[in-house]
Parts: structure tokens; C-alpha cells; sequence
């Protein structure tokens, strides 16, 4: 019979994710330390653009982790999921 999941099981799948995600983002930053001659090139760009999307769903995906993980945990006020600042 298949396991149910809970939510707390979800948000760690969530944080799992996000550690991938890290990974991309150290390797494409190493790939634009290694274009430093030529920042202003079409590749540097490209990995730019890449680096800002990776930024964006780190973000998201770390803080759905966390929602998911604390999810029954009490709370002050209204919980939000995403804290945009």
C-alpha cells in the first residue's frame, strides 16, 4: 500500500529542490566568473538571464517549503506564502 504524504513531507521534497536548484546556481555562477573577460557577451548575458529565473525559483520554492513545513505550526495573525519586500 502507498505511503500518504503529509504536508510536512511536501515541503521537505520543497527544500530538496531548492538544494538543486542551488547547485544550478553555483555552477552558472562559475561558468560567468569564467566569462569575467568578456561580461558584455551574448553568453554572459544568456547566463545572466538564467542566474535571475534560478534567483526567482529559489525563492519561491524555499518559502513554499517553509509554508508547507510549518503549515500546522500556531502562527500570529494571517500567514502569507509568498513575502514579497
Amino acid at each position: 500500500m502507498k505511503k500518504t504524504k503529509t504536508l510536512h513531507d511536501l515541503g521537505e521534497e520543497y527544500e530538496r529542490a531548492a538544494m538543486q536548484i542551488k547547485r544550478v546556481i553555483a555552477k552558472k555562477r562559475e561558468e560567468l566568473r569564467d566569462l569575467r573577460d568578456c561580461v558584455c557577451s551574448a553568453e554572459a548575458f544568456d547566463i545572466k538571464r538564467e542566474l535571475k529565473s534560478l534567483y526567482t525559483q529559489l525563492r519561491d520554492t524555499t518559502e513554499i517549503a517553509e509554508y508547507l513545513k510549518h503549515y500546522y505550526t500556531p502562527h500570529n495573525g494571517r500567514r502569507e506564502l509568498f513575502s514579497y519586500k
